[in-house]
């Protein structure tokens, strides 16, 4: 006779399947093994750096006004960029001194390959490019700014020049670094280059009849290179070769001597530069500052390729650091300032002890129900080898284990382990595979919740990609898992279900429920089935109810259909069905009728939730919420018409009063230009989580109201401060396109003046981009005597030549090649800083052999 409590075999025929055991379980080793292998190859990130279809183009100009760089940089690089194929949309904005491009992709467009056509592009036009505009940077935006920022940075000091120090580390550190495998850029920064500046008096140039344009033309015959072709030599060893043949000057490499270049005059005469100008020997304007605790060093910042593992790569780069430490000068002393692999680190630390400590806890109630260690064995085996599988998919589909991946792959461990258990569980218990249906319905159901992502807004799909991706390709490998590997194990592992004494079947004594509580009990069912049964008969009215309160999106229909324009050789396609329908649509919900009539009441009767969805969230913005080191960001800002010098000299009051606490780690400090400059505050990695943050918080908002000198902002942690005020400039704008920008601004001025003499209407700004506060920019604008220039046979492009010499600064005439350093010859008039607009105005200028007076023939307008 049997005893009870020994194990029993269940029908083992009907769990194998068509291949043995065996078969199924070596083929999973395999591929257990396969992903354990290509686990150090996956990419690891601190943020997502998917990339966004917008390739952003930057420039600067510095000197120049806005309506120069537009017309010279911005429209001749927009018109080269409108042939690419693959554009969607180009914006641009040209500012006083700078400039910028924004091209939009279109979705079936390959960025990497637009990226390529564009820098081709901006090759081409560059020769053509006026001198003093510098190179424009080219860059592929991503879902956060963090994700294209260095992730390892340097400081390099040394008791020399900055500029002597950063030399050494172009050449011995930079060259090494650039080796590496996974390493995209490396920058430099922390000084200028060397620069002969020529200062030249304007009244003296007048005086020697002595136009800029004949300075110009001087510099750049002395400093010319001309090629000349290519040659064939030949070696020592009698081997043809072929070389470059340019013309140079013969005091290339020796310092500018400006004695030796000759100027010719209006009237022919030979002048010497050094008569007319004062070189000097200095180090190039900065255009903006960067300090890390408010010391001027030399910065060494790697970036790392998209597809590069940053934790890897942090490694390899320390250690080749460390060697080049070993071989650096006498006095030279480098310091490990920034490490994002260090937080990636510290980031997966906690991931790995969470997601182990999930696991433990459900081998552990799986241990205490089951009692078998062999069953435990293979929830345990299941996960790894599910997880490890998986990791081959990573890989095929460049996957990127990012803060949101790593949260999916934390997520979908109790999914896994469920599909796990419920195979097994019926394998044991019942002895079939009829649970796999259910199991295959539920795991499709979470998939396809998934599938919203890829449907959501680009900032938001682009950030959750990769997180989508890691809990389907967990789920999907859990299937398999669950319908091959799982049985297999069970056979070999012997796993059998224990027979269990026979349970008798309780019922709740009728004394415990009480004779209230049965009348409760059946009254409730009673109303429960009257309510199913009732809207069951009125399900329609229901089902169109339930449609009501999600709403129907009538709220988004346009308001009217405008014509179907496509790019490309601007041509305009629109057919005859096409037009009977943009006209239908137009009178019927496009009419005025409907816009005041109906639609205020469809929207709301039809919209339901949805509607007051969109309207209150639509308007606010989404965080990527990305978690990153504790900081602390304080903000400062100036009028416009303030200099970088004064923005400097009041961040660095700001510095001197963060450097005394020693809570603080580093703190990164960037003017960006005169009105704006920030610094990050990062904390010692035990007060990153202390109140201290908090507390400095509150006394960086006392040192700032103490400071004043300008606007301050505080944010990080907290409420954020800010003291900044700012007039409010309204909601309601029209806005302008066209091509000529002179025939627009007429036309806005024209409108503005329209729109002044209505009564309600207090003011009307002209600006060129939108926005909610108004602008404390000022600028002087000419308003010319036509007739009076008619008269005088001046033209205004002439005048406007005659005026200004006397407003350069920096003013780019060359380069001079000096011991293989490119130090740039620059102009600079003397009446830059002391001109003032009484001044101008009664300045006696001169085009050509015709001298006037400015008021004579101009009014200048602030």
């Amino acid at each position: 006779m049997q005893d009870k409590n020994e194990l029993t075999y269940p029908e083992k025929e009907t769990v194998k399947g068509r291949y043995s055991s065996f078969s199924v379980i070596v083929v999973f080793v395999c591929l257990l093994v396969m992903g354990a292998v290509l686990v150090p190859q996956l990419s690891v990130k601190l943020n997502p750096s998917r990339k966004y279809p917008v390739v952003n183009i930057s420039f600067n100009m510095w000197g120049q006004s806005a309506r120069v760089i537009e017309t010279e940089v911005t429209s001749r690089l927009e018109a080269m960029l409108m042939r690419i194929s693959g554009v969607q949309d180009i914006s641009s904005h040209s500012s006083n001194g700078y400039g910028s491009i924004t091209v939009r992709l279109s979705g079936h467009a390959d960025p990497d390959m637009a990226r390529f056509e564009i820098s081709t592009v901006i090759r081409q036009v560059w020769l053509s490019l006026p001198s003093g505009v510098s190179y424009p940077s080219l860059q592929m935006s991503g879902t956060t700014e963090e994700a294209t920022q260095p992730f390892i940075r340097y400081t390099i000091n040394a008791p020399v020049s900055p500029i002597i120090i950063q030399e050494y580390v172009e050449n011995s550190i930079k060259t090494k670094l650039s080796e590496l495998k996974g390493v995209d850029r490396i920058d430099v920064s922390g000084a200028g280059r060397m620069t002969y500046r020529l200062k030249y008096d304007f009244v003296r140039l007048q005086k020697y009849n002595v136009s800029l344009d004949d300075i110009r033309s001087a510099l750049r015959r002395y400093l010319h290179k001309e090629f000349l072709g290519t040659g064939r030599i030949h070696d020592e060893e009698r081997r043809e070769q072929w070389i470059r043949i340019a013309l140079v000057s013969e005091n290339t490499g020796q310092p500018f001597d400006s004695s030796l270049i000759q100027v010719k005059n209006f009237d022919g005469t030979i002048l010497y530069l050094n008569q007319l100008v004062e070189t000097s020997l200095d180090e190039e304007e900065a255009s903006s500052y960067f300090r890390i605790n408010g010391l001027n060093s030399i910065y060494l910042s790697v970036t790392a390729e998209d597809a590069a593992n940053q934790l890897n790569m942090s490694l390899q780069v320390q250690r080749l650091m460390k060697e080049i430490e070993q071989t650096m000068p006498p006095d030279y002393e480098l310091h490990l300032s920034y490490d994002a692999g260090e937080y990636i680190k510290a980031e997966m630390d906690k991931i790995y002890f969470r997601s182990g400590l999930t696991v433990l806890i459900l081998l552990c109630f799986v241990l205490l129900i089951y009692r078998n260690l062999k069953y435990s064995f293979l929830i345990l085996f299941s996960l790894t080898a599910n997880i490890l599988i998986a990791a081959i998919f990573y890989y095929l589909l460049k996957v990127e284990l990012q803060m949101f991946s790593l949260a999916g792959l934390t997520i979908s461990l109790t999914l896994i382990i469920d599909n796990a258990i419920i195979m097994s569980d019926q394998i044991i218990r019942r002895g079939n595979k009829k649970a796999f249906p259910a199991v295959l319905a539920a795991t499709v159901t979470t998939i396809g919740s998934l599938i919203i992502i890829f449907f959501m807004d680009e900032g938001v799909r682009l950030n959750l990609l990769d997180f989508a991706w890691v809990i389907i390709i967990n789920l999907t490998v859990s299937l398999f898992i669950a319908i091959l590997l799982v049985p297999a194990l069970i056979e070999k592992l012997n796993i059998e279900k224990k027979k269990n004494k026979k349970r008798r079947r309780r019922k709740l004594p009728h004394f415990l429920l009480g004779i209230r509580g049965k009348r409760r009990l059946v009254i409730f069912n009673r109303v429960y089935e009257k309510i199913i049964f009732f809207m069951h008969r009125k399900r329609k009215w229901f089902v169109a109810a339930l449609i009501l309160a999600f709403g129907v999106p009538v709220f988004l229909l346009p308001e009217k259909m405008e014509k179907k324009t496509e790019r490309g050789y601007f041509t305009v396609i629109e057919t005859g069905e096409q037009d009977f329908w943009r006209n239908l649509y137009n009178k019927t919900f496009g009419s005025q009728f409907y816009k005041e009539k109906i639609k205020p009441v469809s929207d709301v009767v039809l919209g339901g939730t949805m509607r007051l969805f969109a309207q209150k969230v639509r308007n606010g913005s989404y965080s990527s919420g990305e978690r990153s080191e504790t900081s602390l960001n304080v903000a400062a800002t100036l009028p416009n018409g303030s200099t970088r010098e004064q923005m400097n000299v009041l961040i660095m009051k700001m510095e001197d009063y963060i450097k005394q606490y020693p809570e603080v780690r580093q703190f990164e400090t960037r003017v960006e230009n005169g009105q704006r400059a920030s610094i990050r505050i990062l904390f010692v990695k035990k007060h990153q989580r202390s109140s201290f943050p908090h507390m400095l918080r509150s006394r960086l908002i006392s040192k700032a109201l103490e400071l004043g000198g300008g606007s301050w902002s505080i944010y990080g942690l907290g409420d954020g401060f800010n003291n900044e005020i700012k007039e409010q400039a309204g909601s309601s704008r029209i806005k302008l396109l066209g091509y000529g920008y002179d025939d627009l601004h007429a036309l806005a001025a024209a409108m503005k003046d329209s729109l002044l003499q209505h009564r309600r209407i207090k003011e009307v700004t002209i600006d060129s981009k939108f926005s909610w506060y108004k602008s404390d920019y000022m600028e002087y604008v000419f308003d010319l005597n036509k007739e009076r220039l008619a008269q005088e046979n001046i033209l205004p492009v002439n005048l406007f030549h005659s005026l200004t010499p006397m407003f350069e600064k920096n003013a780019h005439a060359g380069d001079w090649v000096n011991n293989s350093r490119i130090e740039p010859v620059q102009l600079f008039s003397e009446q830059t800083g002391t001109l003032d607009i009484w001044n101008l105005e009664n300045y006696p200028g001169k085009v050509g052999d015709r001298g006037y007076k400015l008021t004579e023939i101009a009014t200048i307008e602030k």
